[in-house]
């Protein structure tokens, strides 16, 4: 099994919930049970997060059917297509539809460009009119204010 980098072969880093860090920290836990019970059989040198319980690289494919259930158990309807890229697409898809920045999501994706990310996840974004018209308003109350001319008294 070949590893493949990001597309810039560039890394990216992320800034991860704090419930998925906690779930990460479990899962090590886990792990460094099978590391002692394989004992030096385990494949340390590959590091993984997610792997066999012997350290040896999960393939993706395999995952297509646990990623299904779960997708079920959430209520999520699954499209055809590659399992493993639809947390990629779902997980870029809720930023978007709960309000998160085009500009941080886009980042997060590893896209070159927000237009790339509008191309595929712009009809996402619904229900932002009135905030933008809250936020202009604001700022125009903002800045009246700033340029009222003080009076002498």
């Amino acid at each position: 099994m070949q590893f493949k980098g990001t597309k810039t072969d560039q890394p990216r880093v992320l800034v991860i919930p704090t419930e998925a860090l906690e779930a990460l920290e479990a899962h090590r836990q886990k792990q460094n049970e099978f590391r002692r019970q394989f004992g030096p059989a385990y494949r340390t040198d590959l590091d993984l997060i997610f792997c066999k319980p012997d350290g040896t690289p999960i393939k993706p494919d395999s995952l297509s059917g646990t990623i299904r259930e779960i997708f079920e158990r959430l209520g999520i309807p699954k499209p055809k297509g590659s399992s493993l890229h639809l947390l990629r697409l779902t997980h870029a898809s809720q930023m978007l539809a709960s309000g998160a920045p085009v500009a941080a999501v886009s980042a997060r994706l590893g896209h070159s460009s927000i237009r790339t990310t509008l191309g595929i996840y712009g009809h996402m974004i619904h229900g932002q009119d009135e905030e933008a018209v809250r936020k202009w308003e604001q700022y125009q109350q903002e800045n009246r204010l700033a340029h009222v001319p003080k009076t002498v008294q």
